[in-house]
């Protein structure tokens, strides 16, 4: 089975990774579906549409919707729109960012990877509100920028994800506005 113009993808693991073993034992951390830090945005491909880049099986970093339940007018549990069947989801190629194929992550279309650096403490002012430099990183995956380069972005273009247990912002290439030094 070919789709036309979307993956079909299922998600890698759960739906949702609300969950957090300890000591052996396995603890929900979260029972809200509203909360979208805890969905899954990771899946493996396993169909491509014509003419499609992504090979199958590779994995992919998807939209977090993608995998997402919530709640209709009525109160009822619906999956997302790109729910097909099986546990599997049509997506869309603009909804995926990056995939891994075994030979490293790469970025799709205009998007990045950003990794978030450190505040870095004034010695007369001490902020204990700031955990990360605001608007600035180093590129973690790109298929424009080199690696390791030091930039400014834009207010509000990132958006979180763990990536191999790594915090990263994904944006698009079109807001990184600096190449720092």
């Amino acid at each position: 089975m070919n789709p036309r113009w979307d993956y079909l993808v299922t998600p890698l693991g759960r739906e949702y990774k609300n969950t957090k073993k300890i000591a052996d034992q396995e603890f929900t951390i979260n029972t809200s579906i509203e909360d979208a830090s805890f969905v899954n945005r990771m899946g493996i491909v396993n169909a491509i549409p014509i003419g499609g880049e992504i090979p199958v099986g590779s994995i992919v970093v998807v939209h977090h919707n993608v995998f997402r339940t919530y709640l209709d007018m009525k109160g009822k549990k619906r999956k997302s729109n790109e729910y097909f069947r099986d546990g599997q989801y049509l997506v869309h190629p603009d909804k995926i960012y990056m995939y891994d194929n075994g030979d490293g992550w790469k970025t799709t279309k205009e998007y990045c990877f950003v990794s978030p650096l450190d505040y870095i403490q004034d010695g007369e002012i001490y902020r204990s509100d700031k955990k990360k430099e605001e608007h600035v990183g180093l590129i973690k995956h790109s298929s424009a920028y080199t690696e390791g380069t030091k930039i400014g972005f834009t207010r509000n273009s990132e958006y979180e994800f763990v990536i191999d247990d790594e915090k990263i912002y994904r944006m698009k290439n079109s807001d990184i506005c600096i190449k720092l030094c």
